[in-house]
């Protein structure tokens, strides 16, 4: 049991220093980007880090409120790198890729949730076991509004999702 306890520990140590890490280098690189984006009125979404053999991945999330092409993509990507390097973020090689989020990332931003009004979504709520799933209606700064079904709306605070996916229609 004793050994169990170390264990858990040792990673929420080492997941607590991993998210420390990642929320910096957000920041770091949110400082630069902001300004690169801001002639196509878009937004810094994510990042993730992974490594590929022997390089550094850095995968840079953005978007806009009207979706984002292939080709502003790779010009937020251009303009981007001279600012990494130039910072000395990574060390050895690494690699950027810059893309929107997709249907397959979870929404982040509050500014997400109100580009989905009128789409399916499927969240994952902290105060919920099961997962809710219903067109989004409406997005305050501090919850957002699912209708579930005929004439039933259902209230869900931001604090309390744990993971929103926009759902694909088939037509």
């Amino acid at each position: 049991m004793r050994r169990n306890v170390k264990s858990r520990l040792k990673r929420d140590f080492f997941l607590t220093v991993e998210e420390t890490m990642k929320t910096e280098l957000f920041e770091q690189i949110s400082r630069f980007t902001t300004p690169i984006l801001e002639p196509i009125k878009g937004y810094l979404v994510d990042l993730n880090m992974r490594g590929e053999a022997g390089t550094t991945v850095l995968e840079v999330f953005v978007d806009t409120d009207n979706g984002i092409t292939a080709d502003e993509c790779a010009e937020v990507s251009r303009r981007i790198s001279p600012e990494i390097e130039s910072q000395s973020i990574f060390t050895g090689r690494y690699r950027i890729e810059v893309s929107s989020p997709g249907l397959e990332r979870p929404l982040k931003l509050e500014r997400q949730f109100r580009k989905n009004i009128g789409r399916q979504l499927r969240i994952i709520s902290n105060a919920n076991s099961e997962p809710l799933t219903g067109i989004l209606e409406e997005v305050t700064e501090t919850s957002l509004t699912l209708s579930t079904g005929e004439k039933h709306s259902v209230p869900v605070a931001l604090k309390d999702i744990r993971e929103t996916y926009v759902l694909p229609r088939f037509k």
